[in-house]
């Protein structure tokens, strides 16, 4: 179960509290675009979870490109999902800050007060991890449940309130419908970024042949549900034209 709070808890991070207002410019057809990247996401599952199986090592992606093409391969994937991965933490910092500022209308108002908030996060979660594999692993699992029950709780209850008139026109983004449907699955896969979560950490973990296709699986089943019910309800419960401008679309 750890396993599977570390693959749920990195692909459900900034993707999910973002991600609606900006498939709200493309219109309700963006829905398609989860459908489209959820099923690659569930075979791209099953591909790391036979490696997994195959490769127990630990270092997950470079692992597997270091037994197959040698320690040059492996560095270059090492290094660009290194760069991927604090790149990233950009889009979690701006997510954070966003709904920091609904929250705290001063932190909203500040840019000095935005900035210390989202760098005292990113310091504060990077002091965790390079504590150790245990104590990253115990804040990842208590963050996660911290998050997946209020977004479980939307995409569910919420449904109530969904007002179908929301979901036309379909198609605002002025595009073909193909055109739309992949600038969506465009946005949309960015939010699968960390279904290979479990398989980094195989020499740590019990059984990784077993245990790490198993959370890697089960991780992108749960997050595919997430995605798809929480966007669903936040486009069919504000207006399009309102959820584009939001900077804390779940909020609204």
């Amino acid at each position: 179960w750890a396993c599977v709070a570390l693959v749920v808890g990195n692909m459900i991070g900034s993707g999910i509290f973002l991600l609606p207002a900006s498939l709200a410019r493309i219109g309700p057809i963006s829905m398609w675009g989860w459908v489209l990247t959820s099923v690659g996401a569930l075979i791209l599952a099953v591909i790391f979870s036979r490696l997994a199986q195959l490769v127990t090592k630990t270092g997950g992606p470079y692992a597997y490109c270091e037994v197959g093409y040698g320690e040059f391969a492996g560095f270059i994937i090492a290094w660009g999902y290194w760069i991927a991965l604090w790149t990233g933490n950009a889009a979690v910092a701006v997510a954070l800050v966003g709904y920091l500022g609904y929250l705290v209308p001063a932190i909203g108002d500040s840019t000095e007060m935005s900035l210390a908030a989202a760098l005292i996060a990113i310091w504060m979660l990077t002091l965790i991890n390079i504590r150790g594999v245990s104590e990253a692993g115990m804040v990842q699992a208590i963050t996660t449940i911290g998050k997946l029950v209020p977004l479980l709780l939307i995409g569910s209850l919420g449904l109530i309130w969904v007002d179908l008139e929301n979901f036309s026109p379909a198609n605002l983004s002025g595009e073909g419908d193909l055109a739309a449907i992949s600038a969506a699955a465009a946005l949309t896969l960015w939010a699968y970024l960390g279904l290979e979560s479990a398989t980094v950490p195989s020499g740590d973990v019990v059984e990784p042949e077993k245990t790490i296709p198993r959370a890697t699986i089960l991780g992108v089943l749960i997050a595919a549900v997430v995605y798809i019910s929480v966007t669903f309800v936040a486009i069919g419960v504000v207006p399009s034209a309102q959820l584009s401008q939001s900077s804390a679309p779940l909020s609204d």
